[in-house]
């Protein structure tokens, strides 16, 4: 639970951040930056190649753990630096606002260094976790989003457009060097696990997980986190504010089942399959009972919600809320099985699951936005999640009675 206070707690006083910067910057402003931002978040999860479930899935029963660590941290670094520094060079052609809002040559510093730190920051929470020390993963957030919040701030005060931007990846840069120096100690004086609480991990198993993962998960984070490159670009700033902070608000949901996920695998690793099967029952229980009545208090209440960053967040994006918030409830059932699925190396939904719910999302919304409106991104998500959530139902049943029989 360590995990989902985490998720709640950060996601809260993110929401706060989000209020801020829509009372202190206009709409316009927040709008590229948010875009800026998730175009961060979806380089990072394409920089750290997914090595976060693998530390998940393999450090717990790993005998050299600090050597897994640290090279996957290495990775992250190199490979953020590369993909930060491509999608620089090129925003002309795929993000020309925010060239035109930053500066081309800004723009790409900001991205050489902020891709590999948030890559960094991406995969220390998961060695946190790995090596039994998530509480500390609620103190990390919990700093960071304050850090983001006073540095938002002094952006304000300096009359800075990039801001938000810039605030939120110094804050970012900062917490990964402190919790990178607590990793390096705690490795160095944590025992190492029983002899027949470990198995050996190999190169191999390494990279047969993480190709796959890798593959699923960079679909998964186009739709997350490239969305808003696509909403831009079809509804302009002011729908990709709305969108924006809708899907900020939402996106707290989806993580209450993603932590829950990350813990069943720390937890898990080492099962047989019928303790598997009994630990995603477990996550389905308890995320559906902190996701469903929290999603329909935000459909209900999406209205009021958006009114406190202005009226035109209310006016404009309330039904996009509400219909975002709704699309959490499935979430729980595909997100439950992907996580099952990495504990089995299901390699097919490792991969099939995530990239399905996206193409859906992706292509609804081209479909959808230009002939509803900003509520189109709304439909899109719920449908997707709907369908693959109703498809998983049924054959978990089928496979029960399969069982059974």
């Amino acid at each position: 639970m360590a995990l989902v206070l985490s998720a709640g707690v950060s996601s809260a006083i993110g929401m706060l951040f989000w209020v801020l910067a829509a009372r202190l910057f206009d709409q316009p402003t927040v709008g590229v930056n948010s875009a800026a931002l998730s175009a961060v978040t979806l380089l990072a999860s394409a920089s750290h190649l997914n090595m976060g479930n693998a530390l998940l899935r393999f450090v717990p029963v790993a005998e050299r753990r600090r050597a897994i660590i640290a090279r996957c941290f290495a990775v992250g670094l190199g490979w953020g630096a590369v993909v930060g520094l491509g999608f620089g060079i090129g925003a002309n052609i795929w993000a020309p606002d925010l060239v035109a809002a930053f500066g081309h040559p800004a723009l790409i510093a900001f991205y050489v260094i902020s891709v590999p730190v948030w890559t960094v920051f991406v995969l220390q929470d998961s060695a946190l976790t790995a090596i039994r020390r998530a509480g500390l993963v609620l103190v990390e957030n919990v700093v960071f989003a304050v850090l983001k919040i006073g540095l938002l701030v002094v952006a304000a005060w300096l009359g800075l457009i990039s801001g938000i931007a810039l605030g939120t990846v110094a804050a970012t840069l900062l917490v990964v060097v402190v919790v990178v120096s607590y990793l390096a100690h705690a490795l160095r004086t944590q025992a190492v696990p029983a002899q027949h609480a470990t198995q050996p991990v190999t190169g191999r198993d390494l990279a047969g997980f993480i190709g796959v993962d890798y593959a699923g998960n960079v679909a998964w984070q186009t739709a997350v986190f490239g969305l808003p490159l696509i909403v831009i670009a079809i509804a302009g700033p002011e729908g990709a504010a709305v969108y924006g902070v809708s899907w900020q608000i939402t996106y707290a949901l989806y993580l209450v089942a993603s932590a829950m996920g990350k813990s069943m695998v720390a937890h898990s690793a080492a099962g047989d399959s019928a303790a598997i099967q009994r630990a995603r029952r477990g996550m389905d229980r308890k995320a559906m009972t902190l996701v469903l009545p929290a999603s329909v208090v935000v459909a209900i209440g999406s209205y009021f919600i958006l009114s406190v960053f202005g009226s035109r967040y209310a006016d404009g994006g309330a039904i996009v809320l509400a219909l975002l918030a709704l699309s959490a409830i499935p979430n729980v059932v595909t997100n439950s099985a992907l996580w099952e699925a990495r504990v089995r190396r299901l390699r097919a939904v490792q991969f099939g699951l995530p990239a399905a719910i996206s193409a859906v999302v992706i292509v609804a919304t081209i479909i959808l936005v230009p002939a509803v409106g900003i509520v189109g991104v709304g439909w899109a998500w719920l449908s997707a999640q709907s369908v693959a959530a109703a498809v998983i139902l049924l054959h978990r049943r089928g496979a029960q009675k399969g069982a059974e029989s």
